[in-house]
């Protein structure tokens, strides 16, 4: 009984000691666990953008972008402007960087009709992801031969 204890100890007081995945950003490709976190923080505010959750997709924002844009401008940008977010029908997750403090995640978003290349932009705010922007940089259009 004494050595499990021990075990458990050890695990308890070595996991304390890790540094944050955030609590560093050097320009550069991101890590294996800022990526996992990017991909649940952003999938996090695509879903509640489809279901049409406006309180909890502003909950992803930035506190920074909150102070900028409150929630009734933030619902009237996305229904108009990212309807694509609404109405995806998927999404996958291309390159995760490191830039100026900020994760720069592209992911790939697919629409009705067409896909859509996306850059959203994460920053660090209390050991906490917020999204500060996001960008559709790029439309593949479908070609039915």
């Amino acid at each position: 009984m004494k050595g499990y204890l021990l075990v458990i100890s050890t695990l308890l007081l070595s996991s304390c000691g890790k540094a944050s995945p955030l609590a560093q950003l050097p320009d550069g490709k991101c890590s294996q666990s800022q990526q996992l976190l990017a991909k649940d923080h952003i999938s996090g505010q695509i879903d509640a953008i489809a279901d049409q959750n406006w309180q909890k997709a502003y909950s992803f924002a930035a506190k920074s972008f909150q102070e900028m844009i409150d929630l009734e401008r933030f619902t009237q940008i996305i229904s108009e402007q990212y309807v694509l977010l609404i109405t995806n029908q998927g999404y996958t997750f291309d390159s995760c960087e490191i830039e100026n403090e900020r994760l720069v995640q592209k992911i790939t978003v697919v629409g009705l009709n067409d896909d859509f290349r996306m850059t959203y932009r994460l920053s660090v705010e209390d050991q906490k992801l917020g999204v500060v922007a996001a960008a559709v940089t790029d439309v593949s259009e479908d070609i039915s031969t």
